[in-house]
Parts: C-alpha cells; structure tokens; sequence
C-alpha cells in the first residue's frame, strides 16, 4: 500500500501537468490488430492518449502538444521479450565473455591469454570464460590438450556455453571442484550424464547441468550486481527492448536472490527503463505450496508498479546437442539407449502446475525434447480439467523438437509458444552437432514454428539472452529465412514477417500477463516506442537484419539514443 500511496501521492500530478507530445509524419505500425498501421501517435507523460490517422489525432491534443516530425520515418512499439535473463546477461558483460561468437581453438587460446593477461574478468583466481558457442564441445580432445600445458597446467580453468546448461573446466580445476574418476563412479546412473568421461573413466573436464552447479560451488563469486543491472538495461534498450520477462529471477529454495534485489536497486535509483516481468526457479517434484507460499513473499517484498513476479519456472529436460545429450526425447539418442534427461515426474508436475493455477500462479517451462514438450503439454492438460479454466497463459519455452501430434495442443489449451527463432537456421548447432546424434523421424520436427502458428498455436518472441543475442531483428531474419553457413533449415517453417512482428509485441506482451499495458501503441497503454532507421515491413530480408533502433521511449522518455542523432 506505501508504494501505491506514493505512486498517487508523486506520479499523478505529474501526468496532469505532463506535456502532450504528438509523433507525426511517421509510418506507424501499431501492433494492434484492429488497426495496425497510423500516421500520428500522441502521449502524455507516461502514457499514449491517441493514435491514428494526423487529424484524428490532432482533435485529442490540446493547441499546446508539442509536435515532433519523424519525416516518414518509421515507429513501432517497444520490443517485448518472453525469455531474457537479463541480470546475467549484465553479469557476463563485466566479465571475460566471447558472446557465442563462433571461433576456432587457436582464436580462443589467443583469447584465454589476452583476458589472464589483463586480469579483469577473473572470479577470484580462477579464469572463468563466458558464452562459449556450444560448437566449442566439439572440439574436447583440443580443450584438453592445450587448456592443460603451459601457464593453463597451474591455472585453474572454466569455459561456460552460452546455453547456461554446459562448461569445460581443465585439470587443475577438477581437482579443486573434487571431480574425480572415483567421485563419478559414486553417483546415480542419472548423475553421470552430467560429467563426461574418457574411455577409461577419468573425467575430461566436460560437464552439464548439476555438474555445472558442482564447478560454480567452488568459485568464490565477486559481482557487481548493480553495475550489471545498468548494463542489461543499456544493452536491451539499444535493441529497442522495453520490457522482458526474467525466468530465472530467483529459486524456491533461497529466501534471497540478487537479481531481483538488482532490479529494486534500479527502481530507487530511477534507473529501471523497462517493465520487469519474472518468474522464480522450482522443483517440480518438491511441495508445491511450501513453493507457491515462498513466491508469495517474494511477491510481497518486491512486487510493484513495474517489477512483478508471476509464478514459476520449471525444468522439464536439458540441451540436446552433442556430447549432452540431456534434452528428454521420445526414441534413443543414435548409438544408445538413451533418451536423456526427464527433469520431473510428470505426475508431480501436473499436481504442482495445477496448485500453482489455482492461486493464480503462472507456470513457464523449459522443454527442448518432444518428450519434454509432450508431458509439459500433459499436465497442463491436467490444469484445464481439474481447475476448469483457460485464464492463466501457461507458457513452454525453446521447443526445439515439437511432434506434430502436439500441435494443436498448444491453442487448445491456451499455452504460449516462448520461441527463440534465432536459433532456427542451418548452422553447427542444428546440423553438425545434433542430426547425426538423434532419429531422423525426430529431426524433421526442429524448431516448427510455422506448423504451430498455422495451428492457432501464439508464437511470443524471445532470446535467452545472454545464451544468444537479444536483437530482435536478426532473430525475425533467422525465423524468416532459416537460412544459415550450412543451408536452409526446412524452409516450410519459415515464418511470415508480420507474425514476427506480433511476436515481439503484443503477443509477447501476453507471456508476461501485461497485454492491457504493453505491446502495442493503443491509448491507454504505456508510451514505450522505438524508432527505426528504416521500413522493416518493405525492405528486403537482408536490409531488415541490419535494421538499427535510433531511439527508444520507455513510459514516454528516452532511454536510448543512437550516436549522431540530433537531441
């Protein structure tokens, strides 16, 4: 109540009194479906009070808006992003990061020795590398060989990928973690996919999911959460991102997290520019109101006028790609009797996720398998009959295997596409090193937006940043083309450019619960828009991936403008 008090007390004279500001001349697209495209958008404050054509909306201003001419430019609202953790991504800002650039080995030891050279980027005495591109794992036996001479024989080492879901740590680095051939031997049968092994047993430095966790216990962390907070903004508000949703924002386990403390540090501060939307990390296996009542506090303590915590984030399976190999499938991995990693009973799944809808709790899940899809797609099925509502937009994230016979599920049962099309296209990470590795029966069905969409299934924009870039524009080109270094990826799921278009808008909007506030440029809405330096609904493909923000508007002021643009 303080905060809302202070809200009204503060903020509503402010909007009585605000300006009125009138973009005109502008080729508008408004992601509204009803009318998608205007010649002027007006706003007062923090909010859009008209759009449309010149003269309809210049009967809604008064003779004292100012007016701002865009000479034909073209304006848009701001992007909304489904999937986007921020805080770390701001994190691997301040630290040694490659960003999933794809580079060879002799690029990256050139690397290694630049960045222990300079000593910045160092977690304690331990050179930690982040964003490695997956492709990397391919090349193991190179990692050992070099990583374990030299100055890297007493220089501890970790490599992270860029999926969060995989590392490389060197010799020296094993023995202070304690992974060890005997350590491995040790664990459940489930437990060793997580740690790669030479054929004699002895660990070879790769690790996945918990063993990742087992590497970062014995790192001694010094973040600067603040100051990663401030760069996620700049880095998402030079995208022309003006809102997100953070799905790993903290853990049912914890009673603290930093990153949610790090967005509260933006709101006193004045430096939040974006509408924060979260969901916290639980163990679909575990109690599921000992979990809701934990979010429930955490909603207590930082929920506010743009920070709001919505339910949970659960994991259904891991990564797919080789040498992983966690991602649940339906048939074997090629050469074994694996079918990787179901991270939930699904059963307990379907008893957490209907106790979460029923106190009004979202329910947002990895799933990368077409088995992961399917028990996901199960217990939300379990929802709809037991609670006997669509309200809540459960949402499934990643679905990079998706049977046809799950298609329709998705509309049917109101659950969000949470799509990172970035990832759609012919390269290392979807020919190399996956189609060799799983049935071809399975491979046809990789990443089938275009099959989900014509099924009524709402495709929402997202990145996973910083697993990949957040720039929307090259991930609209990927998902329009498919194309990449090795081909097109199954051109039949390319996706029309308009529907992209919505994905980063308004339907995104809906993954966060925030339609009625955000997404699209309605009167009524936030004043968040973005201008481009070109008509990305006529030029070409290419032209399009290029497409730069010159400006960005959050709640009406600017938050990010391009160098040489005029003040």
């Amino acid at each position: 109540m303080k905060r809302i008090f202070c809200f009204s007390l503060f903020v509503l004279p402010l909007l009585l009194s605000a300006q009125e500001k009138v973009f005109y001349n502008t080729r508008a697209f408004t992601a509204n479906q009803q009318l998608p495209f205007a010649e002027a958008v007006a706003i007062k404050g923090n909010l859009i009070i008209a759009v449309g054509n010149y003269a309809d909306v210049k009967k809604r201003v008064s003779s004292t808006a100012e007016w701002i001419d865009l000479k034909g430019g073209f304006l848009m609202p701001g992007f909304v992003d489904s999937h986007n953790h921020a805080i770390s991504g701001g994190r691997g800002l301040t630290k040694a990061n490659t960003s999933d650039k794809l580079m060879s080995i002799d690029e990256l030891v050139a690397y290694a020795k630049e960045e222990l050279q300079r000593k910045d980027g160092m977690t304690g005495d331990v050179l930690v590398i982040y964003g490695l591109n997956i492709s990397t794992w391919s090349y193991l036996d190179d990692l050992i060989r070099i990583f374990n001479k030299d100055e890297f024989a007493t220089q501890p080492l970790v490599l992270r990928g860029s999926d969060g879901h995989t590392a490389w740590c060197n010799k020296i680095m094993m023995k202070r973690t304690g992974i060890s051939k005997n350590f491995i031997l040790s664990l459940a049968a489930e437990e060793k996919l997580y740690y790669g092994t030479a054929k004699d047993g002895e660990p070879n430095g790769f690790v996945s999911e918990n063993g990742c966790r087992k590497i970062t216990a014995a790192l001694i962390e010094d973040v600067d959460f603040h100051k990663a907070a401030e760069k996620a903004m700049e880095y998402n508000n030079r995208y022309g991102i003006t809102a997100w949703l953070d799905p790993s924002a903290g853990n049912t386990g914890y009673t603290a997290s930093d990153y949610l403390e790090a967005y509260s540090y933006l709101i006193e501060s004045g430096k939040l520019t974006a509408h924060i939307v979260a969901t916290i990390v639980a163990d679909a296996d575990g109690d599921p109101q000992k979990q809701i009542d934990a979010v429930k506090a955490m909603q207590k303590k930082y929920n506010g006028k743009d920070l709001s915590i919505i339910g949970f984030k659960i994991y259904a399976d891991g990564v797919i790609e080789h040498p992983t190999h966690t991602a649940a499938l339906s048939l074997p991995y090629t050469g074994t009797s694996s079918k990787g990693v179901l991270m939930f009973d699904p059963k307990k799944f379907a008893s957490f996720a209907i106790a979460a809808d029923k106190q009004n709790m979202l329910v947002h899940v990895h799933a990368i398998g077409d088995r992961a899809v399917t028990e996901t797609l199960n217990g939300f099925e379990a929802v709809r009959k037991t609670n006997g509502n669509r309200r809540l937009p459960h949402t499934i994230t990643h679905l990079q295997i998706v049977l046809p016979s799950d298609f329709e599920r998705f509309n049917k049962l109101n659950v969000l596409a949470s799509y990172q099309l970035l990832w759609a296209f012919g390269d290392v990470t979807t020919v190399d090193i996956v189609k060799p590795y799983i049935d071809p029966s399975l491979y046809q069905w990789q990443y089938p937006a275009r099959s989900l969409l014509q099924a009524g299934a709402t495709i929402c924009g997202a990145s996973d940043w910083p697993v990949s870039s957040a720039n929307p524009f090259e991930a609209i080109y990927n998902a329009e083309t498919r194309k990449g270094p090795l081909g097109v990826l199954d051109s039949t799921q390319c996706m029309p450019r308009m529907a992209m278009l919505y994905a980063y808008t308004c339907e995104a909007a809906k993954a966060l619960m925030q339609e009625k506030n955000i997404g699209s440029l309605q009167a009524g809405k936030s004043a968040d828009m973005i201008f481009l330096d070109r008509d990305v609904l006529t030029v070409n493909t290419e032209a399009m991936k290029d497409t730069r923000v010159l400006w960005t508007l959050f709640e009406g002021r600017k938050v990010y403008e391009a160098a040489g643009q005029k003040k």
